[in-house]
């Protein structure tokens, strides 16, 4: 089966997605390719150099339609997927000129509008990566299929955890998220004896921080890290990698606990929550750097639900059955 991935280039989660899903369909045996519709940063190409190499990704100025039909010339797409937005009119037109399925995958909140209606309308399948997500497209109910983001269980896995106790905090920072980040970073400035590291594009307001700007070794430094802080797919990772989390974006969920899991589906967008306080978030960490039990307890844990939720292998299939099942209805 021969897809076709589009995506714009942003140092966010939903990048480093559509590189790990390109990458496990081809291990799968589907002739999966990406372009990226937009012209990335040399600092960026460079980051993800390897990967970019290794997966055979391209790029194309913004909507440059010509410029994708000379790139693939004679390889003839049987799906189209798009997981930017700022993709959907490139990869609508694409789905046309090849008499295609298109697939969306929506990421976040805001897509289902009078601005998006057309794309999601065209659209084969529409995939979110949330309930939350799923429950607001409910105008395109009978065409949505819930799928997280998964991770590669081999890449993102525990290393031996070391004293003293390490803090990851793991994100593109934004607007909304200002706060958080800020509150969060006073809190582990209070902490005594941690080590404290930032993946992020804007650096923190901290005195003890380890800067790292965006890394694209997250993998690495995961595995040595003992607690998780973040969003989304960071918050996957680092329970893939044993890690205890704490879901801090726009609002603060503080940690994610098996009773939280019980209680209500999971939620890892950082929007439900308390106003991020850093009294309570330094409460969250003293309660996990304080008991050693406690922590290795919520490690285990974390792993666990990563094998269970959200292994690249199974979800990656569980998409390419929805390929399999568009791709016998008439085109739209």
């Amino acid at each position: 089966m021969k897809v076709l991935h589009l995506n714009r280039f942003f140092y966010s989660g939903q990048t480093t997605h559509a590189f790990s899903l390109v990458k496990e369909q081809q291990k799968q045996g589907l002739d999966a390719r990406l372009i990226l519709d937009g012209n990335p940063s040399y600092q960026a190409l460079e980051l993800y150099r390897e990967t970019i190499n290794e997966l055979g990704v391209t790029t194309v100025k913004p909507g440059d339609l010509q410029a994708v039909l000379q790139q693939l010339q004679h390889w003839q797409p049987q799906v189209i997927h798009a997981h930017s937005p700022l993709t959907f009119p490139l990869a609508a037109l694409l789905a046309r000129e090849y008499s295609a399925p298109l697939v969306i995958t929506c990421h976040g909140l805001g897509l289902n509008n009078q601005e998006m209606s057309p794309y999601l309308q065209q659209a084969s399948a529409i995939i979110c990566i949330s309930r939350r997500v799923a429950n607001s497209m409910h105008d395109f109910a009978a065409k949505v299929h819930l799928v997280p983001n998964g991770v590669d269980l081999q890449e993102f896995k525990p290393a031996p955890k070391s004293e003293p106790v390490k803090i990851a905090y793991v994100g593109r920072i934004d607007q909304s998220k200002l706060k958080g980040y800020n509150h969060f970073c006073k809190a582990v400035d209070l902490l005594e004896q941690v080590e404290f590291f930032v993946a992020a594009n804007k650096p923190p307001n901290s005195k003890t921080a380890h800067y790292l700007g965006w890394t694209s070794d997250v993998a690495g430094l995961l595995a040595k890290t003992d607690i998780v802080v973040g969003t989304g797919r960071a918050i996957i990772e680092g329970l893939a990698c044993g890690n205890a989390a704490i879901i801090l974006g726009r609002s603060c969920q503080g940690i994610l606990t098996p009773e939280k899991i019980k209680a209500k589906a999971i939620d890892l967008s950082g929007l439900v929550g308390n106003d991020p306080c850093y009294k309570n978030i330094f409460y969250d960490l003293a309660k996990l750097t304080q008991n050693k039990i406690y922590l290795q307890q919520l490690q285990k844990f974390g792993r666990e639900l990563a094998e269970k939720e959200f292994d690249n292998t199974k979800l990656t299939r569980k998409i390419i059955v929805i390929y399999e099942q568009i791709l016998t209805l008439p085109i739209k």
